[in-house]
Order: structure tokens, then C-alpha cells, then sequence
């Protein structure tokens, strides 16, 4: 998948193959389905969702005072505060962040807003390796594409497929594609690259 290809044109490539669409649906119905166990524990569930939701309306309305007061509050803790109009500014201030410090290597966890702004491809464009701490991020990374879900980047894929990758970037034996034992190596590669910054991601 392409980021410059749009959503529309990526859901129709994805649909005309019946059976993982079949399969895909299946996946997305277990996450929930455990999601509505996980709420059936919890007595005061909806009344949680409400009083979430308001919160949400009550931020989301007065979103510039709340900006402001969150400035404030990091400004008193000795924080700097950037403000971008754009992501094309959001980037350059990262670098320039980055380059000021002589950093060629950034470990970057799980964030949307930087998936829109095109962070990761900004910098590597001007020399600064980005790798993604999230698990299904980094997946997604390696293979060139974007996260295709908010949540779960990489639900769209099997575990064969992402065996697949591992063994083709991360030197794992063919055919493995037991979950734990994937994690267990994409811990221990990454491990490396935060403790260390020794190891790059796989081209």
C-alpha cells in the first residue's frame, strides 16, 4: 500500500479478495467481542461512556482555552512549547529539533497525528532513521505501508504474513508464525535499538 493512494482505492483492492475479507471481518469481530466481555465487568459501563462522551463535547468545544491552559501548565514545569499550522511547519520544527542536537536516529512510540503529518518519510528523507516502538507500527513500517486501523495497525495482516516479514527483515526461520514467539523476537530486536541505538531497521 501506497500513502498516496487513497482510502477509497485501498478498500477496493482490499474487498475483491472474498476470502480474506471473510477472514479480516472474523478478526475484527473477536477484538470485539472481547471488548463486550471486558464491558460486561463493569457495572457502571454506560454510565462511563456518557460521562466520556461529555467530556469529549466539553473538550472538543472549547478545545483553544484547554490549548491554552495546557501551554501554561507545561511552560511552568520548564517545558518548551512548539505551535504548528500545518504539518509541513509540525516537520520542520521536529527537525529542527532533531538536527540541533546532531540526532541521525529517533525511536518514535505510536501517535496518529504523525502518521497525518508524514513524519516518519519527512525525516528519513533528510537523513534521521525513524523506528517505531509500537509493535503493529513497526510491522507496518517494515513493510512500507501505513497502519490501516487507528488502534490495531496491522490487523489486516495474518501471522503468516507477518512471519513472512520477520524472516525477511529480522532473519527469522521460515515458516515461523506462532504470535509469541514473533513478539518475543521483535522485543528482542527493538530491545537492542532503544537500549543501545545499535541495529537499524531492516531496508
Amino acid at each position: 500500500m501506497s500513502q498516496t493512494r487513497d482510502h477509497a482505492a485501498l478498500a477496493e483492492a482490499f474487498i475483491k479478495d472474498e476470502e480474506r475479507v471473510d477472514w479480516h471481518d472474523g478478526a475484527l469481530w473477536y477484538i470485539r467481542e472481547k471488548r463486550d466481555i471486558a464491558a460486561k465487568q463493569i457495572p457502571e459501563w454506560e454510565d462511563l461512556r456518557e460521562a466520556a462522551s461529555k467530556i469529549k463535547s466539553n473538550v472538543i468545544s472549547n478545545l483553544h482555552e484547554y490549548l491554552l491552559q495546557f501551554e501554561a501548565n507545561l511552560k511552568k514545569n520548564g517545558v518548551t512549547v512548539h505551535w504548528a499550522d500545518n504539518a509541513e511547519e509540525h516537520n520542520e520544527i521536529v527537525y529542527s529539533i532533531l538536527k540541533a542536537k546532531e540526532i541521525n536516529q529517533m525511536v518514535k512510540s505510536k501517535s496518529m497525528l504523525t502518521e497525518e503529518c508524514h513524519l516518519n518519510e519527512y525525516l528519513e528523507a533528510r537523513g534521521i532513521e525513524v523506528v517505531n516502538s509500537d509493535l503493529g507500527e513497526y510491522i507496518q513500517q517494515i513493510d512500507h505501508e501505513p497502519p490501516s486501523h487507528i488502534v490495531l495497525p496491522c490487523i489486516h495482516k495474518r501471522k503468516e504474513e507477518i512471519g513472512e516479514l520477520f524472516h525477511e527483515h529480522l532473519g527469522t526461520e521460515k515458516g515461523l508464525s506462532d504470535p509469541t514467539l514473533l513478539t518475543r523476537v521483535a522485543r528482542k530486536h527493538l530491545r537492542n535499538i532503544f537500549l543501545t541505538r545499535r541495529g537499524h531497521l531492516p531496508a
